[in-house]
């Protein structure tokens, strides 16, 4: 008999096999288990960061309202009740009813314009590029604007994509006025039958977005862009003014 056809030479060699597979799957199930806990770490990492995201763009969303009460608040204390009460104080002496018209008329006009400002008149029957127009209107008395709309379609925009649009708009308008010092905007829109992209430059003093992104309230055009399933890049560096590009989708 062949030494390796001993029993007990088998045996062994048998138990050898057996146990150098052993060996291999305890190796194999050792990587795989290190490579899900890795996988799963990294995923528990990730949802931390969306949910830390979220939460900021919560807290972002509850100062912006803040922000637009404080704002709808100065306009009324600094611009229609002080109009109204010039009004009140000029009728007290018996001025001139042409006086008083006047004014009235320039309190009605004030009123309109913050009317105007928190909701858009009729704006589920006006067009999107309308609205901008409207919307950019009175602000030419501040800052020199060229609105321009390339409107490729009849389709309707949904008036809670209209709203978010507009919001947005404002508020670019109105960092370009704070801290821009530009004296300049251009406005472009450019509405097709599946999206909307729209453009708003100005001439200003731009900044370093790594450092005053985050200090100008612009959180909230990301959390109005997330909202509508768009995507928004802002762009600017010092002496080459800002440039705020939004694109999103519409719904089929």
């Amino acid at each position: 008999m062949e030494k390796w056809q001993d029993p007990q030479v088998l045996a062994l060699w048998i138990a050898i096999v057996i146990v150098l597979i052993f060996t291999i799957l305890l190796f194999v199930v050792k990587i795989m288990h290190a490579g899900y806990k890795k996988m799963t770490e990294a995923n528990l990492r990730q949802a931390r960061l969306e949910v830390e995201h979220q939460k900021k763009l919560l807290e972002t969303g509850l100062l912006a309202q803040e922000k637009e009460r404080t704002r709808i608040a100065a306009d009324l204390h600094d611009g229609l009740i002080g109009k109204l009460t010039v009004v009140r104080m000029k009728s007290q002496i018996s001025n001139a009813p042409v006086d008083i018209d006047i004014l009235l008329g320039e309190s009605i006009a004030e009123a309109r314009r913050i009317s105007h400002d928190l909701m858009p008149p009729l704006i589920d029957y006006t067009p999107l590029h309308e609205l901008i127009a409207n919307l950019a209107e009175p602000w030419k008395q501040k800052i020199s604007i060229e609105y321009l709309a390339d409107v490729r379609t009849d389709a309707d925009v949904p008036a809670r994509v209209k709203i978010q649009l507009i919001r947005m708009v404002q508020e670019l308008i109105t960092n370009t006025i704070k801290h821009a010092q530009a004296s300049h905007v251009t406005i472009t829109l450019r509405h097709s039958q599946k999206n909307i992209a729209l453009c708003i430059k100005d001439n200003g003093q731009g900044f370093d977005t790594s450092i005053l992104k985050q200090g100008l309230g612009l959180g909230s055009l990301e959390m109005r862009a997330q909202y509508l399933n768009g995507r928004y890049r802002l762009t600017s560096k010092p002496g080459a003014g800002t440039n705020v590009l939004l694109a999103l989708p519409l719904p089929a």
